[in-house]
């Protein structure tokens, strides 16, 4: 049976930890306050009084705690998971954390022959309880066959991205994309609402006129590097079509924003950066 060590069980951490334990893992779990364990009364986890009693027998170790700081300490301190952690075990750090933060801990795991893989989590604490967080993975091959099975027994799927890095990247992407759409239609709030629109109406027509298919067109044109010289001319009057007619449009919301007398930074930002949208 494979061996789990859940450390951090708070909002997002705990659902985690209790799904893998309700799944058949031997599963040990840790965190920093008491409280936490309530939920565990009645599972078959253990509790441990350490990050490194926890990951003593363990096969695979679910990091979900708040910073970077807290995930160094977690996982390389004095009292952190590679004190104890077998050679060929593997680390899945879900909390959102920096690029260096992962290359030094992975650096500290290889010195110790563990596994070290970025693992971002999408989905909430709704999708934690339910087991249907998506969870998008960075690092080798082989450490993620390992981790795998742990990971699905959270998770509605495993996305692979890529080496070491790539997971976190894609869900830093993710969040990003998430933040400038709430800002964008926070601005698309501020100008109907200015204009004398009800919100709902508003949100009913975003719904039903097709705008986040729209948001997702550059992957129809081929992606984010410029159109080559060769490209065809179809493409490049299509491309410029685009560019033409969106810069007409943001022109004309960013007047209609400034005669309402409302600030729309995020719609001057795309404004001035939309002529690279459209790959021109």
């Amino acid at each position: 049976m494979t061996a789990v060590a859940c450390i951090g069980l708070g909002q997002m951490g705990g659902p985690i930890a209790l799904n893998i334990a309700n799944s058949g893992f031997d599963t040990s779990v840790f965190d920093i306050s008491e409280s936490a364990f309530e939920r565990f009364k009645g599972s078959t986890a253990r509790i441990a009084s350490s990050p490194a009693d926890a990951a003593r027998s363990a096969d695979v170790v679910c990091i979900v705690v708040f910073n970077d700081a807290q995930t160094i300490d977690t996982v390389a301190g004095s009292d952190g998971v590679l004190a104890t952690l077998k050679p060929g075990s593997v680390v899945a750090i879900h909390s959102t954390v920096s690029p260096e933060t992962i290359r030094r801990l992975a650096q500290a795991g290889s010195e110790k022959n563990v596994h070290v893989i970025d693992a971002g989590i999408s989905g909430g604490e709704t999708g934690a309880a339910a087991g249907t967080l998506l969870t998008m993975v960075g690092g080798s091959t082989e450490a993620v066959g390992v981790a795998t099975p742990t990971l699905l027994a959270f998770s509605k799927e495993v996305i692979h991205a890529g080496d070491l890095g790539a997971g976190l990247a894609l869900k830093l992407a993710r969040n990003a994309t998430g933040y400038i759409w709430m800002a964008g239609i926070h601005e698309a709030m501020k100008i109907t609402s200015a204009a004398g629109v009800e919100l709902d109406v508003l949100q009913h027509t975003i719904r039903e006129a097709g705008v986040f298919d729209q948001a997702l067109s550059p992957f129809l044109i081929g992606g984010p590097t410029p159109l080559p010289e060769d490209a065809h001319s179809s493409m490049r009057d299509l491309l410029t079509h685009l560019r033409d007619l969106g810069e007409k449009d943001l022109d004309q919301a960013l007047g209609l924003a400034e005669e309402l007398n409302q600030d729309v930074p995020v719609t001057r930002a795309t404004r001035k950066s939309f002529h690279s949208v459209a790959r021109l």
